[in-house]
């Protein structure tokens, strides 16, 4: 299904199943800020939400808790930072759920700061504040799902709701839940009708619920000793070729089939090369998840760890687990396959044309990052493909600042896709409303002509009431056509063409906030856009009127950059936690580690996006650019960055360029 297709079909069912214009917006705000497609700035692992900075809190507590360590894991100033950050937080959240909700939660992280560093300095010390930020954790978890319920009834105002929507799509995240099949559950839950707020607490956040597991296991024939190394409660169960399948009920074809694909993959294996074993076993047991998608990635992460026995067993032997994975739900009777990673299609190119040398080591890890399961490690190895970069701890204020640039404009584009998928979206629902209305019309005159006596009387009554609201779908419609039709005027005006690509990102901002001398041409892109706000509902109508009033305003626009720029600074920092606990004191598991990984990928994403056009263009560049190393050009992007703060709280963004923010040719304030 495309962006356009799904989008239009969760308008339709938020239309049918009665939810109002607030209501749709949080709704979509959750699912969007959880969505792994959506750019950083738009996704949860961007935000300092209190889910996120108290879990981060408590793994770093946690690590430095484990006992016999002679250089603890982060050190004591880092995790103090970590509990001061969520203390900041956990008060922001405080405003907006139930009173007194988080009153315990807080006075824990007080107590925390109070301390100070040199009251982290004991693994006995933090393995009891661990505890306690444990019960604040289950404490702000409640508040979240207390408050959201409250903006589900309307009871709040859009502040709130937009920053408990980024709670919710934060604990989505953090506790496992796989978006596209959150994303499937709430269309099932729109379809059978109206949501109340417990509803919808189910559906994002279902609970816990044994599920069955089932991986492929290459390089061996049989795993011994497998009951002494899993819990009992896991029901552990090694089926080797040829052996007999039971316990699966319904999934036992599925099973069939992964064993019987794991045997022929071992065949062809061994049909290319000799020197290949054929040996396989499929490995079952039982974890409890929230969905099939979270049991199975959790799945593969506990058969990860459990071959690491068997792989220090086994000095000269490779055994490794295959991509695909079967997850089996016995009470609804459900499966779900899965291939770790899921593999795209499309065309791919190349960052750059060439291979800058300041570039080679830091694309060959974050390539390494980016195919690596393991979440904590592959976040570790995230902040060593910026290291190769030369960014080390004292420099991630720089780099934060140059990223926040590159945010504005990742934020600018986005937001008009999103535009367009919206606009579209917007049509397609009206078309399917349209014809649904006119259909059921129909229909229903149809029987009330070959009806007879009360009974045609009854259905007259429904045909005409059904006659009716078609008749209001048809007005829907031909207001969805004439936004389509603002749409191409916005288009030619943007240089969109047939490929929906934005060419010219400064006249979308022109168009977002026109200047009061606008030429004939801006005012009319910028009175179409006025109609599509008019038109336009949900999360992206929200996000325009933000970036319009924000435009409107440069010295707000300044404090958003700046804003922004602390959060990756943040981000940066824990980054480098991670890479500490996980690739120096060897932590494979933390709190928040299924957002980290997202984070951390993304992060080095943007800035190799930013690096790459950097030293693609350097050639057109001043000589003075010409032979930079990157961590020079990440700290003239700081300095740009001040510079156009600076500019912007002056009170005018007359010459600010953001299709050139960061590039070498530019000053990113030389518009002409």
């Amino acid at each position: 299904m495309s962006l356009v297709s799904a989008q239009g079909e969760l308008i339709r069912l938020c239309g049918r199943a009665g939810l109002n214009e607030g209501q749709r917006s949080v709704l979509e705000a959750v699912l969007a800020a959880g969505d792994p497609a959506s750019v950083l700035t738009r996704h949860v692992g961007c935000e300092l939400t209190g889910v996120v900075t108290l879990a981060r809190a408590h793994s770093a507590l946690e690590s430095r808790a484990r006992p016999g360590r002679v250089k603890a894991q982060p050190y004591a100033n880092l995790a103090f930072r970590l509990a001061e950050a969520s203390l900041e937080e956990l008060e922001q959240v405080s405003l907006h759920v139930p009173a007194g909700r988080l009153d315990a939660a807080v006075a824990v992280l007080n107590s925390i700061a109070a301390g100070g560093a040199g009251g982290l300095e004991s693994a006995a010390d933090c393995r009891a504040k661990a505890a306690l930020v444990q019960t604040a954790r289950a404490d702000l978890r409640a508040a979240v799902v207390a408050g959201l319920a409250d903006v589900w009834r309307g009871c709040v105002t859009p502040d709130a709701r937009q920053r408990l929507a980024r709670e919710m799509a934060a604990l989505c995240v953090i506790e496992g839940r796989r978006h596209y099949l959150l994303s499937a559950e709430v269309r099932a839950a729109l379809s059978r009708g109206r949501l109340d707020a417990d509803q919808l607490s189910q559906v994002l956040l279902p609970a816990e619920r044994d599920l069955r597991v089932a991986v492929v296991v290459e390089g061996t024939s049989r795993l011994e000793g497998l009951e002494d190394l899993m819990e009992p409660a896991c029901a552990p169960l090694a089926i080797a070729p040829g052996d007999p399948v039971a316990g699966w009920g319904r999934g036992t074809s599925d099973l069939k089939a992964l064993i019987d694909m794991a045997r022929h993959a071992s065949d062809a294996r061994r049909a290319w090369s000799r020197d290949q074993a054929g040996g396989q076993v499929v490995l079952t047991f039982n974890v409890r998840a929230r969905d099939l998608g979270a049991a199975a990635l959790l799945g593969r992460q506990r058969a990860s760890e459990l071959l690491d026995q068997y792989v220090a067993g086994q000095r000269t032997s490779e055994i490794r687990l295959r991509p695909e994975t079967l997850a089996f739900d016995p009470a609804a009777r459900r499966t779900l396959r899965l291939s770790v990673p899921a593999l795209g299609a499309r065309p791919v190119r190349p960052l750059t044309t060439g291979w800058p040398s300041a570039l080679r080591e830091s694309l060959r890890t974050a390539h390494i990052a980016r195919v690596t399961e393991a979440p904590t490690t592959a976040a570790g190895l995230c902040w060593a493909a910026l290291e190769a970069l030369e960014v080390k701890p004292d420099s991630v204020d720089e780099l934060a600042r140059a990223l926040s640039l590159q945010a504005v404009r990742q934020q600018v584009v986005d937001l008009h896709q999103r535009t367009r998928t919206a606009v579209a979206a917007e049509v397609a629902a009206a078309r399917a409303a349209h014809r649904d209305a006119h259909a059921m019309a129909d229909k229903l005159e149809t029987v009330a002509r070959k009806a007879s006596g009360e009974h045609a009387a009854t259905m007259a009554k429904k045909a005409t009431a059904a006659r009716a609201a078609a008749a209001e779908r048809s007005a829907e419609l031909e207001e969805a056509r004439r936004a389509e039709a603002q749409l191409k005027v916005l288009d030619a005006w943007t240089g969109v063409g047939n490929d929906g690509v934005l060419r010219r990102p400064d006249h979308w901002l022109d168009a977002v906030s026109p200047p009061v001398d606008a030429d004939p041409a801006l005012q009319m892109a910028a009175d179409a856009l006025g109609h599509l706000l008019d038109f336009l509902k949900g999360e992206t109508a929200v996000r325009l009127h933000d970036w319009r009033a924000r435009l409107a305003d440069p010295a707000s626009l300044a404090t958003w950059i700046e804003k922004t720029a602390k959060q990756f600074e943040k981000s940066l920092r824990w980054l480098y936690v991670i890479r500490n606990t996980a690739l120096h004191d060897g932590q494979f598991v933390s709190a928040s580690d299924l957002l980290d990984v997202h984070s951390g990928r993304a992060l080095v994403d943007m800035t190799l996006e930013f690096l790459g056009n950097w030293f693609e263009h350097k050639d057109k560049a001043a000589p003075e650019f010409v032979a930079l190393p990157a961590i020079r050009v990440i700290g003239h992007l700081a300095r740009r960055q001040e510079e156009v703060v600076r500019r912007l709280r002056g009170g005018s963004r007359e010459g600010w360029t953001v299709a050139r923010l960061t590039s070498p040719t530019s000053t990113g304030w030389d518009r002409t």
